[in-house]
């Protein structure tokens, strides 16, 4: 997943942490949508995109679908690479593809897709893209 002019991406690291997995020593499914937030927290940040931004100027982004294909098992001291990508879309969504890898061989551990769908503050949801995240879109070439 490379970027590209209409494509934002980073890398966030993460160690995995004795209470991330289960009784077999597996990374549990749930803690892999955490990375994947944590990831989409620091994304915004960097990109100024983030969720006190979409709050401020009216808006919420829920996560309407998420999509995970597990490829590897990670365990306790795996230190894991997720790769965030964000994809050009139409409309009132923010669209993100993942790729997590393991550090120490560069297997792949995870991919995933994530789409989040612009909401009013009254939880309607939003078909066009806000004034806001059109401006954003502009000033990021999208």
């Amino acid at each position: 997943m490379k970027e590209t002019p209409t494509q934002l991406s980073l890398v966030k690291r993460v160690e995995v942490r004795f209470s991330e997995v289960d009784s077999i020593r597996a990374v549990w499914h749930g803690n892999y949508v955490k990375y994947l937030e944590d990831a989409r927290e620091e994304w915004g940040r960097k990109y100024g995109l983030g969720y006190m931004t979409i709050f401020e100027n009216g808006y919420y982004a829920p996560v309407y679908q998420l999509s995970m294909q597990y490829l590897q098992m990670a365990t306790v001291n795996d230190v894991l690479l997720v790769n965030i990508v964000y994809c050009k879309t139409i409309g009132g969504k923010i669209k993100f593809q993942y790729e997590i890898r393991r550090e120490s061989d560069d297997a792949p551990v995870l991919k995933a897709e994530s789409l989040q769908l612009f909401t009013t503050r009254e939880g309607e949801f939003s078909p066009c893209a806000p004034d806001f995240y059109v401006k954003w879109q502009q000033e990021h070439n999208i």
